[in-house]
C-alpha cells in the first residue's frame, strides 16, 4: 500500500503540481483529503511488519531510507505547498525537490519488497 501511495504521488499528483504550481494548493495536514490519513497507518505498519517477519537487513535498510526521506519531505517540503504567500517559482522548485525525493522513496520501498520476496524464496539452487 505504501509503495502504491507513493507511486500515485509520483505519477499523478506531482506532475499536476509541476504543470500548475499554485501556492497554498495542498490541503491542511488534518483536513479532509490529506495524505496523512493514508500514510499514517501504512508507513509504521510496514516497518513493524518487516521487523516482526524478520525481513533481511538490506530490506530494513531500504525501509529506513524511505521513512527518513518521507519524513524530510513531509516536514520540509509539504509546508511550502500549503503556504499561500510563496511564489509559483518556489512551489515549482519544491515540487521538483519532492519529485526526486519521492522517487527515492518509491525505489527504496520497491527494493525492500523485492528483497523480502527474494529472501522468502530461499537460496537459488544450482543449475
Amino acid at each position: 500500500m505504501w509503495l502504491f501511495g507513493n507511486l500515485y504521488e509520483q505519477v499523478v499528483w506531482n506532475p499536476q503540481l509541476l504543470a500548475d504550481p499554485r501556492p497554498g494548493s495542498l490541503v491542511g495536514v488534518f483536513a479532509v483529503g490529506s495524505p496523512v490519513y493514508y500514510y499514517l497507518p501504512w508507513a509504521p505498519l510496514a516497518v513493524v511488519l518487516a521487523v516482526v517477519t524478520r525481513a533481511p537487513r538490506p530490506a530494513l535498510g531500504c525501509l529506513a531510507v524511505s521513512v527518513a526521506m518521507k519524513l524530510l519531505l513531509i516536514t520540509q517540503v509539504n509546508p511550502v505547498f500549503r503556504d499561500p504567500s510563496v511564489t509559483r517559482d518556489v512551489v515549482h522548485d519544491n515540487a521538483v525537490l519532492w519529485a526526486f525525493g519521492n522517487g527515492v522513496v518509491v525505489i527504496a520501498v520497491a527494493a525492500a519488497i523485492l528483497l523480502v520476496q527474494r529472501a522468502q524464496r530461499g537460496p537459488a539452487s544450482p543449475a
